[in-house]
């Protein structure tokens, strides 16, 4: 007897650690399908199970020292393997709904502490309960011998679950049947061991019936109805399903990677269409650009297989492409040619391999890459996201061959920013690139970006004529996704990433925070990172390059939101004789008869946010205007006006182009709207600074004091703090030269205008976001502009 238990305690603290390393691995596997496979998901699994471990170690030393008996040692294992049942019917019933919760950083810290925690503790608390078993069995041995023993066998273990996890069991048991035979294992080690010692037969009915009870459980769970698959199986880095259901309206067949996608697949394939390239999702049929690019493709190469659309649809379209298609994993080609309609071809080859580490070896020059390698919902391999992996893929193609890449995210302006620091990283490569917003290139909000890198130094205008008058209307519709980068945003401050530094996971996690954040019909942040590119430009008054680059980035928004955009342009000569070209911009929306201005000038004497704060909220209002399914029963036309400041190099003077603009639209009024003249105008000026308040303007109040009046009624439903009902001093800004012309126009001002102008940093979100509210709930008053 003595013998056998000099055996089965080494014996008992091998399997459990192995089996708190195989918690381990496959804890990451659990929680991908839900997180993504990231570094979020990899640290929080790490540190759950250290904790755990730390903390079992010192209460099972403890405990060991009250109960030094084989029962208490083996019930623990008992528990442990009960636990680990338990927290796995637990995990599939609160997973979707903690991710549907949680964010990306946040969820897989969350959901591990859960469900792996405990478990993790109990088995944590068998080594130290080893130990003190041992040295009271065998004194003779010395508490250093059998402590150096127990933990060698303990880790034995778990080098042996840690290598049978990624190497044998993952590949080819999957993640439910190894958590489940895991806590099976536990739960017979412990309950026969307590049968050969014994124990109290209440105590054994009552493990045996919980866990007859656990094993119904997991039967019901795993046998659960619930959508209809094809294939369901872990490979041996995601989980594959297939499964038939409808899309736009069509029966289609879809291919999922874990959980992603909100239930849509990153592949499908129409069943009711044989011709391939008839693609289901947009972004895939970005492949078709090559041409425009290159239309010669001989050698095409795809990275990431998925349901092997776009291989299919070269294939279809290209009599004499030869298409490389890799990605590591293993069974997918095997799939789609079993579910997706993937035909047996001699131009068709298929390599199982790291999509990074087959373009580096590979001899081959493409005429086209088309990279696609997201491996779950918003997650993309870090190595593929790099300036070192652009670089690559370029060295292997062709003269004039395209590079086309898949990202995800979203257009915001907003520091961190995935989709800028991609494209101020792909251009560092690409010089000659081009980028499209597969959904919205005027929106913010989350969706494909596709990125084109051109192997030549021919520039191609997408907008010139000849594309635009091409007769395959795909490549027309293509186009005009073309994102403006140039003109429309500044990527200073975005990092160029790079091996050594691609925090892909952070920023996606940024990504996902501003897609799930709740709605809002104008967005703070979004107007205080507006006000921050502008500053960047640096001065921006007459005759400075900050001047032209304001001007540029106004008129690209407009041309996106607006439904239709007029210039006014016009010379002025300042005192010391230079002459400037100045142009107001304005952007019409909707089409009834009563039209409201809604006005800021764009120029600036500094760097500074506050002149910047009145475009920004006009911007962020077109974004919103473009959003409502509903015009408010009038026109709204936005006005951006040129010469509000000093022109660089002028004295300070009344007569140096001071609100220019606002002069210039007010004399050619009937230019525009004939003899409709505006109803009202609100013209916006230095409206960023925290604490803000504004005052009735005097000027304002003799001119429109009922829209004065309606106005603050809008404003101090939104904030009360802000809009003070005290009338403040007259200010000759922007609204005096629209006064003069007859038009009811009140001027929201800081009450400390003109002595502030915030640095950008300082520029306030929430008070931006106070006035872009207060405007929309103005302008869709049940008592319209005009009426009052």
């Amino acid at each position: 007897m003595k013998s056998l238990h000099r055996i089965l305690l080494p014996f008992a603290v091998f399997i459990t650690g192995a089996s708190v390393l195989i918690v381990e691995v496959v804890g990451v596997r659990v929680l991908s399908p839900f997180y993504g496979n990231t570094i979020f998901t990899v640290s929080s699994v790490i540190s759950v199970i250290l904790l755990a471990l730390s903390c079992g170690y010192y209460a099972g030393g403890r405990l060991a020292d009250r109960h030094p008996t084989l029962p208490y040692f083996f019930g623990l294992i008992l528990i442990s393997g009960l636990t680990l049942l338990f927290f796995y019917c637990l995990g599939t019933i609160v997973l979707p709904i903690l991710s549907s919760k949680l964010s990306i950083s946040l969820g897989p810290l969350v959901s591990a502490t859960l469900l792996f925690l405990l478990p993790a503790l109990l088995l944590g608390m068998l080594s130290p309960y080893a130990v003190k078993l041992q040295s009271v069995q065998f004194p003779e041995q010395g508490v250093g011998s059998v402590a150096g023993s127990i933990f060698f066998w303990s880790t034995l273990g778990s080098i042996a679950g840690s290598l049978s996890a990624g190497f044998v069991l993952i590949p080819h048991v999957g993640i439910d049947r190894i958590l489940i035979a895991n806590g099976v294992a536990l739960s017979t080690l412990g309950l026969g061991s307590l049968l050969l010692l014994r124990a109290k037969k209440q105590r054994l009915y009552a493990s045996a019936f919980v866990f007859a009870l656990l094993l119904t459980t997991v039967w019901f769970v795993t046998h659960r109805t619930g959508r209809q698959v094809l294939y369901a199986k872990d490979g041996v880095y995601q989980k594959i399903t297939i499964y038939d259901g409808q899309y736009a309206g069509r029966r289609t067949r879809f291919f999922q990677q874990d959980e992603n996608s909100a239930g849509a697949g990153e592949g499908a394939m129409f069943l009711d269409s044989d011709d391939p390239t008839d693609l289901v999702y947009d972004y895939t049929r970005y492949y078709s650009l090559y041409k425009l690019f290159t239309p010669l493709v001989k050698n095409a190469l795809v990275i990431g297989g998925g349901a092997y659309s776009v291989p299919k649809a070269l294939l279809r379209e290209l009599p004499g492409v030869t298409v490389d298609v890799v990605d590591i994993e293993p069974s997918l080609f095997f799939l789609a040619k079993r579910y997706f309609k993937v035909p047996e071809s001699p131009r068709l080859h298929n390599y199982v391999e790291d999509g990074r580490r087959f373009l580096t070896d590979s001899p081959q020059k493409y005429d086209l890459i088309f990279s696609d390698v997201y491996y779950s919902f918003f997650s993309v391999p870090p190595q593929f996201a790099t300036k070192e992996f652009f670089a690559i893929a370029k060295e292997k193609l062709s003269p004039n061959g395209i590079l086309v890449a898949n990202m995800i995210g979203d257009l915001s302006r907003q520091q961190p920013s995935l989709i800028m620091a991609e494209i101020k990283t792909f251009q560092a490569v690409f010089p000659n690139s081009y980028f499209f917003a597969v959904a919205w290139p005027e929106k913010t909000d989350s969706q494909n970006v596709m990125l084109v890198g051109y192997n030549s130094d021919t520039a191609i205008d997408l907008n010139s004529p000849a594309v635009l008058a091409n007769r395959d209307p795909l490549i027309r519709f293509l186009s005009s996704k073309l994102i403006d980068v140039g003109r429309r945003f500044e990527l200073s401050p975005y990092p160029v990433l790079t091996d050594n530094f691609s925090p892909v996971e952070f920023l996606t996690a940024q990504v996902l925070r501003r897609a799930f954040a709740d709605s809002k019909p104008v967005d703070g942040d979004e107007m205080a990172a507006d006000v921050a590119q502008q500053a960047r430009y640096g001065p921006r008054n007459l005759g400075t390059p900050g001047h032209e680059k304001v001007r540029d980035f106004l008129l690209a928004e407009m041309k996106l939101l607006a439904q239709d955009v007029q210039t006014q342009s016009w010379t002025y000569t300042a005192p010391s004789g230079k002459t400037y070209g100045l142009i107001n911009i304005i952007g019409h929306f909707y089409s009834a008869d009563r039209r409201v201005v809604l006005a800021a000038h764009y120029d600036s004497s500094g760097a500074g946010a506050d002149d910047a704060s009145g475009a920004a909220v006009l911007v962020e209002l077109a974004r919103a205007f473009g959003d409502s399914n509903v015009p408010p029963g009038v026109s709204i036309d936005l006005v951006f006006f040129d010469g509000g400041g000093v022109a660089a190099g002028e004295k300070n003077s009344s007569a140096d182009g001071e609100r220019l603009g606002s002069k210039y639209f007010a004399q050619h009024l009937s230019d525009i709207y004939g003899d409709n003249k505006p109803v009202a105008a609100i013209v916006l000026d230095a409206v960023c600074r925290r604490n803000l308040r504004v005052l009735k303007e005097q000027s304002s109040m003799q001119s429109a004091a009922a829209q004065v009046d309606a106005f603050w009624k809008a404003g101090e439903s939104v904030d009360r703090t802000v809009f003070s009902d005290r009338p403040g001093p007259e200010i000759g800004a922007d609204q005096m030269p629209l006064i003069r012309a007859g038009i009811p126009s009140l001027l929201i001002a800081d009450s400390e205008y003109p002595q502030v102008d915030e640095a950008p940093g300082k520029c306030a979100s929430r008070s931006l976001e106070t006035i872009g509210q207060a405007v929309m709930n103005y302008i869709t008053l049940p008592e319209r502009p005009g009426q009052h």
